[in-house]
């Protein structure tokens, strides 16, 4: 029930701001303030490998959230909760892990493993 705008989707409503705790516990990294950031600055100061991994596991995550809300605004499909948007973005990033060197693809499936464990307690714990 809000104006949709870029910022309130993948920022602000209430499932952005779960996935992104999600990420943060996950990876102690925290929160971009605003999309500038996202895009621009807001990985300053991690190490360039992690941070070109986190990019991945970022453009999965926002992929997921679009998706599941064109299949809930145009589609009719039933809200999905938080861990069925974490496991679909954490599928792509396995799959999109096939087009990687050996070692990325090891840290990205790691990365999923941990992320998808945190979602996982955070909806067992709250639902």
């Amino acid at each position: 029930d809000h104006t949709e705008t870029i910022k309130h989707l993948f920022l602000e409503c209430p499932l952005a701001k779960l996935l992104w705790r999600s990420i943060h516990i996950a990876f102690n990294v925290h929160p971009p303030t605003s999309i500038n950031t996202l895009f621009g600055t807001w990985l300053n100061g991690v190490d360039l490998h992690t941070a070109k991994h986190i990019r991945i596991v970022i453009c999965a995550l926002l992929w997921a959230i679009w998706n599941t809300r064109n299949d809930v605004i145009f589609n009719g499909t039933k809200f999905m909760k938080f861990l069925q948007v974490i496991y679909r973005a954490t599928t792509w990033i396995c799959m999109w892990s096939l087009l990687t060197h050996v070692d990325s693809r090891e840290l990205l499936v790691t990365g999923c493993n941990r992320l998808e464990m945190v979602a996982w307690t955070i909806f067992s714990r709250f639902g």
